[in-house]
């Protein structure tokens, strides 16, 4: 795609990951959406990777997030203007700078500066497409290692190794953990984990979950 003769790739969320550069900060995958080995990492915040986790996951708060609050609002309550897609433009100086692209309602189209998390978080609640620009990606893109012929970036973070709440671990052997549970109970706990907006633990019972058919 091209944006004011730019060319742009489209991208998705591969995964949100702990980063190593520091305590608190997470790494915001972005993959090719046509080449899957190729991804840029960006560096987030503990709220902003709960936010767009909870957008992967189809987990959210019952009370409205900033991004949510943002994109309801534009979408539902105010007439004709629409968030046509994101975009992440430009790189200095450690940082990357985003676009959310909005069009008005005489058609034309206005850019809203951004940090990518805000950007990529108000593109998955309002579905519509990242973009990432073609010569910044392929600047700073990583490859995906491969490994037993699977690909394999990063170990999966954990966003609540610090969290108060113990809540034991899924488990799928019987007797022990989540595996002795009924589904009412992990749904119980599924719910405290929403509602606690810990977005990862609350896949991880849904998985569970799941697997009880």
């Amino acid at each position: 795609m091209r944006i004011n003769d730019i060319e742009y790739l489209e991208v998705e969320v591969l995964d949100v990951r702990s980063s190593s550069h520091a305590t608190e900060a997470f790494s915001l995958i972005l993959t090719d959406k046509f080449r899957d080995d190729r991804y840029v990492p960006i560096i987030i915040g503990l709220n902003e990777a709960r936010a767009i986790l909870g957008e992967k996951h189809g987990r959210l708060p019952r009370r409205p997030l900033t991004h949510t609050l943002f994109a309801d609002l534009l979408t539902d309550y105010i007439s004709d203007y629409n968030i046509e897609f994101v975009s992440v433009d430009e790189y200095n100086e450690g940082i990357y700078y985003a676009s959310i692209v909005i069009q008005s309602p005489n058609g034309s189209y206005f850019n809203v500066d951004a940090r990518p998390s805000d950007a990529v978080a108000i593109a998955l609640h309002a579905r519509v497409p990242i973009f990432f620009k073609k010569v910044l990606f392929e600047e700073q893109m990583q490859i995906t290692k491969k490994t037993s012929g699977r690909q394999e970036v990063a170990d999966y973070m954990d966003l609540y190794s610090s969290s108060k709440a113990q809540t034991p671990a899924p488990s799928t052997e019987a007797g022990t953990g989540w595996g002795a549970m009924t589904v009412a109970e992990l749904k119980e706990i599924l719910q405290n984990a929403v509602d606690e907006e810990n977005y990862e633990l609350a896949a991880k019972i849904q998985e569970e979950i799941n697997k009880r058919g």
